[in-house]
């Protein structure tokens, strides 16, 4: 089945309703006031079956200037439309006013009709139809078909059917997404169901069961029965007009604007980024002008800012930042229109080009060259680029999910992604160029801490993070994971190496090199400090350091503190002491450990406190109970926390 929205446009009094109801046999006007008044005051809704394959939604909308804001709303979402021009007054203003509309909005294809045949003779017709044709030039409905009818004699209407069924035909379908969105036009109660809603259905599929959720107010709502054309159905695909009973809301909290989405694909923004066109017959307008932005079924006000001009001529585009004074919920290349403030006539629209911009402080020349780039780009190119702009801080998911048009897949837009060689860190995706600047920075960092610490064969992970990367910790540790296994780094414990890389010693330092090993091994528990190693030997005090960095690196010594070094060999045989202590003993006291050690408080306390922060203990008033099994393997290579 092809659902097809069909919207009417065109001046008051012009003949709108009356077409729509001998076209379908449904009077659109509801209220009491425009059957009193005699005119279309709100949005109608009336439906036509052309043939057992297309069924049509018909939204016919006022023609009066003072409700052009429900006209708008009406409009938005329709797939074709019928411009009605009355054959005895010709184009009047709010003709004008709704195609330019309906020219912003998107809508590329539809017909017009003279109507009220009946009321001129057949020359006055001619020369009105020639009249129209001409208004028509440049414009969607240029060689449209203009079909000539009298809702009062029926003259035309099957042609009208004929057309419109030849029209919806050529309707493209509409791509298959998973994110369902309609914008609200209608909430009503209705007794024994309870709320109902109304709109067209942009994009997605939404069946009996569904949770959905209201934006941009966040209310989560159940679907508990759906209907198209008056009858119940199991699922609304896009592109129909449909009816929700919704179960989660109230009636008096829903507003005409709100959108009914999949929850976590949207997300309401104060202000949004677009490409906007003036009209040629309209005033300048100057940076911070006061508009009305239409979009969707709502209007919000809102304030212009230029970026790379201080006023916007008539007729011409520019990309511009919209500060909203309340949230709206949109997509890239949603369509929108534009009116002023006062007098309020509609004078551009155009596309949003990011509806979630980031709040991060750009300069205004540079943020209208990044719009620039995001004109006609696809998802994947938008995507792309946001990744390139976002450097080394990358993109979560969620963020990259509202730069898209949301009318595909979150598996097409994981594909693009992958495709395109994107890479993902902890969850945080990386323009391919971002993290190859990102591996370079990491070799030359590393190069250059060994050309200042020539004896060292490893830098801390630490130490390198200081002077190349300063986010989260978690995905800088997940890209030097990732260079190790492309063999461009090594990582072990004790830190970040490069392959064959090692300290380069001189005679002079493997001599002293030798005499710290033998200190310590000698020392066994009751080591001196490094200071007294260094004195013993006549070694300077950073050369020193240097070579006790590169006996800890290799794991022959283990950092018990700053000022505390131990032999590898004695680390494990004190692990092996405490263990058999705790296979017979619940708790270790400090003289229970100097006992088992045979050394003085001034080791006992440091000792304790290491096996504390490695985890091998856990202190308990004055006492240690075991926190972890010892093993003999676990001394290489542990440092003080």
């Amino acid at each position: 089945m092809r659902y097809v929205v069909v919207g009417t446009a065109g001046h008051i009094d012009h003949g709108k309703t009356e077409l729509v109801k001998a076209l379908t046999g449904i009077d659109t006007d509801r209220l009491r006031e425009e059957k009193e008044r005699g005119i279309t005051i709100d949005l109608g809704f009336a439906h036509l079956e052309l043939s057992p394959e297309v069924k049509v939604g018909i939204v016919d909308v006022p023609g009066h200037e003072r409700f052009v804001r429900n006209m708008v709303a009406g409009a938005s979402g329709i797939d074709l439309v019928m411009l009605v021009i009355a054959a005895d007054e010709g184009v009047m203003p709010q003709t004008r006013e709704h195609l330019a509309i309906c020219q912003f909005l998107g809508v590329q294809k539809g017909l017009v009709v003279l109507s009220k045949a009946d009321l001129v003779d057949a020359q006055w017709l001619e020369m009105v139809r020639q009249d129209v044709e001409g208004f028509l030039q440049g414009t969607f409905l240029e060689g449209a078909p203009v079909v000539i009818t009298s809702a009062v004699t029926g003259r035309g209407i099957a042609d009208l059917k004929a057309q419109l069924l030849r029209l919806c035909l050529e309707v493209p379908p509409k791509g298959a997404s998973e994110t369902f969105r309609m914008p609200i036009d209608r909430a009503f109660h209705i007794k024994g169901f309870g709320l109902v809603v109304t709109g067209t259905v942009y994009s997605g599929v939404a069946h009996v069961g569904d949770t959905l959720e209201i934006l941009p107010k966040g209310i989560r709502v159940r679907v508990r029965g759906l209907q198209i054309h008056g009858g119940p159905v199991e699922e609304v695909p896009p592109g129909c007009r449909a009816a929700i009973n919704l179960a989660g809301a109230e009636k008096g909290a829903l507003r005409r604007g709100d959108v009914l989405v999949t929850p976590g694909h949207f997300a309401p923004s104060t202000f949004v980024d677009l490409s906007l066109r003036l009209l040629p017959q309209v005033r300048a307008m100057k940076n911070w002008s006061r508009v009305r932005f239409h979009w969707g079924t709502g209007e919000t006000m809102g304030r212009v800012k230029l970026l790379d001009r201080d006023v916007l001529k008539p007729g011409d585009e520019a990309e511009v930042r919209l500060h909203l004074e309340g949230p709206v919920v949109t997509a890239p290349g949603d369509p929108f229109v534009v009116r002023s403030f006062s007098p309020v006539v509609t004078v551009g629209g155009g596309r949003i080009l990011d509806s979630n911009p980031s709040d991060e402080p750009a300069r205004r020349r540079v943020l209208a060259g990044r719009l620039q780039e995001l004109k006609g780009e696809s998802d994947k190119g938008r995507l792309l680029l946001f990744l390139r702009w976002a450097g080394e801080k990358g993109m979560v998911f969620q963020d990259l999910l509202l730069k898209t048009s949301r009318r595909g897949t979150t598996a097409d837009v994981l594909r693009t992604l992958e495709g395109e060689g994107v890479c993902v860190l902890e969850g945080r995706y990386f323009h391919p160029q971002t993290v190859e600047g990102l591996r370079q920075k990491v070799l030359r960092s590393v190069e250059a801490f060994f050309q200042e610490n020539p004896l060292r064969a490893f830098v801390s992970k630490e130490e390198l993070a200081h002077r190349v990367w300063d986010g989260d910790g978690k995905v800088f540790a997940a890209l030097l994971a990732e260079m190790h296994r492309d063999g461009k780094v090594v990582l072990r414990p004790e830190g970040v190496s490069l392959p064959g890389a090692g300290p380069r010693l001189s005679i002079q330092e493997q001599e002293w090199l030798s005499f710290i090993r033998g200190r310590f091994r000698e020392a066994g528990f009751a080591p001196p400090t490094v200071e007294e190693v260094f004195r013993m030997g006549g070694i300077p005090l950073e050369r020193g350091r240097g070579l006790v960095e590169v006996l800890v690196e290799r794991g022959e010594l283990v950092k018990i503190s700053k000022e505390f070094y131990m032999e590898r060999g004695c680390f494990q045989e004190m692990l092996m002491r405490v263990s058999d202590f705790f296979s017979r003993h619940e708790e270790l006291t400090v003289g229970d450990f100097k006992e088992l050690l045979r050394v003085s408080r001034r080791y006992a306390v440091p000792y304790l406190e290491f096996l504390d922060a490695q985890g091998y203990t856990r202190r308990v008033g004055n006492v240690r109970r075991a926190k972890r099994l010892f093993s003999e393997d676990q001394g290489d290579g542990y440092q003080a926390t």
